[in-house]
């Protein structure tokens, strides 16, 4: 992660505070919201579809997290899609658990073909669903739930990363042991943090909101996606070394994440100029 990178999108956060239209999870919403403030934006979480195009243009930017779903969520979800598209309004989709069902997988693709998102982020087993949706053939893979079963090689993360992104047009944060972001055209894999990440629930819809407010600042969609998945690697480490160093548990690492993230950017905002 280039440091002036890092830095300009840190200060222009502070500068604009950001609003973020969140149709989110209901188990991770509180986390989300407490993710964007910490970061220096904020949350609106409008769900219902009565409201949720009202909501959608006096934000910033939209974060479209399909857990939990149901059919009014999805057409929700497709109403403030749309509606940000028309506003040039950076959209973010979270395919949580997208390969759990039927359903699941009928209703995202009604979603994909309604709205077109500014970047995804997902773990492999969610990539794999999307690019079987998107091209019209079925996984050879078992679809699971929210937490990603597959463990692919690093080279096969990087080339589904790749083809979603081409398939889709837009920027694909890839998470799991490495993160893979790609624009369809550049390619990157991110190292680093801390696997505890992937012990509390909520780590990747936190990234998901992170990456939405990131989008918001004047960077190209690459390099912000690339910079939000750099610096959560970043503060998932720092956060793993004050919670060993108090001998703590999966609790107190939680907690440390929203500190270590403020500080971050908190810092790097003050020392702009």
């Amino acid at each position: 992660m280039s440091l002036n990178n890092i830095e300009e999108i840190s200060f222009c956060i502070h500068q604009d505070a950001p609003k973020i239209h969140c149709l989110t999870n209901p188990v991770t919403m509180q986390d989300v919201a407490n993710l964007l403030l910490a970061a220096g934006g904020s949350a609106v979480m409008g769900q219902d579809k009565q409201e949720v195009e009202e909501i959608t243009s006096f934000c910033h930017g939209t974060l479209l997290n399909t857990g939990v779903p149901d059919i009014a969520k999805i057409q929700a979800c497709i109403l403030a899609g749309q509606k940000a598209n028309v506003l040039g309004h950076p959209v973010v989709l979270d395919p949580v658990g997208a390969g759990a069902s039927t359903f699941r997988r009928k209703e995202l693709q009604k979603l994909l073909q309604a709205v077109h998102p500014t970047a995804v982020r997902c773990n492999q087993e969610e990539a794999v669903v999307l690019c079987s949706l998107l091209s019209d053939t079925d996984s050879p893979e078992k679809h699971g739930g929210v937490e990603s079963s597959l463990q692919m090689a690093e080279r096969d993360v990087c080339l589904i990363a790749g083809q979603a992104a081409s398939l889709l047009n837009c920027t694909v944060l890839i998470t799991g042991k490495e993160d893979v972001v790609s624009d369809g055209k550049q390619t990157q894999i991110l190292t680093g943090g801390d696997s505890r990440i992937r012990r509390i629930t909520g780590g990747g819809c936190m990234l998901s909101a992170l990456c939405t407010l990131f989008l918001c600042t004047d960077t190209s969609a690459f390099d912000a996606v690339r910079a939000a998945g750099a610096l959560w690697r970043e503060t998932a480490l720092e956060a793993g070394r004050r919670t060993d160093a108090e001998k703590s548990g999966i609790g107190s690492f939680h907690v440390h994440l929203f500190d270590v993230l403020e500080e971050k950017l908190m810092y790097t905002s003050k020392h702009k100029f």
